[in-house]
């Protein structure tokens, strides 16, 4: 019913019975958590109106409508509840740090999982100095984009990793998946590319040749 994308997003839920879905769009993602991951409560949040009535009109055709929560508000500024999950799916990783940021009291003992597009090496590097750690990883192809999925967990240190983990993910990089390398080569190939030799390319290149090799 839903995109594979979505599907693997809402599968990093259990064992979670509530939840909150920040930047919950079209609220497909909360329907699909209800339909196939046993959750039991919802808060659905986005800053736009549109996209929220938008939710609020696809969950409505659902029993479990009133089992969720539909808020207009920004970030995790109105989330009042203490769930169990929390989602950023679908933003980018600088945009899903700063929520973060902004009300790290709020995350309580809730998993972060989050589906950044971009800034994911951002991403990975402010929320180990806010102490959270890297607890699963995984990436999915679908179409031509790849997907990395994100699980962090509240610690009571900063979690140290290398450049190359904070890149492409310490989860990621041992278990060195067919869609991962996939991804890797074809980085590679496009860096290989440039026709220039800026420091940065030239590191890059050599990271991901010894992750690969």
């Amino acid at each position: 019913m839903f995109s594979k994308r979505i599907k693997a997003v809402a599968s990093f839920i259990p064992p979670a019975k509530l939840i909150a879905d920040v930047g919950c769009d079209h609220g497909y993602l909360i329907i699909e958590a209800f339909l196939n991951q046993n959750i039991t409560y919802a808060v659905a949040i986005d800053n736009k109106q549109q996209p929220l009535t938008a939710a609020i009109r696809n969950i409505s055709l659902y029993p479990f409508y009133r089992q969720v929560r539909f808020s207009l508000s920004d970030g995790f500024c109105d989330l009042k509840e203490e769930v169990e999950a929390i989602i950023l799916s679908g933003i980018g990783g600088i945009n899903a740090l700063r929520i973060i940021q902004r009300d790290p009291e709020k995350v309580k003992n809730a998993r972060l999982i989050i589906q950044a597009n971009r800034n994911i090496y951002d991403l990975r590097k402010g929320l180990a100095q806010l102490k959270f750690s890297i607890t699963k990883e995984q990436i999915i192809k679908e179409g031509q984009h790849f997907y990395e999925i994100l699980e962090f967990s509240k610690t009571d240190y900063c979690p140290q990793y290398t450049t190359a983990e904070l890149e492409y993910g310490p989860l990621l990089i041992n278990e060195k998946s067919p869609i991962f390398k996939e991804k890797l080569k074809k980085e590679l190939v496009r860096y290989q590319k440039i026709a220039l030799s800026a420091q940065e390319i030239q590191e890059r290149i050599k990271i991901i040749e010894e992750i690969l090799w």
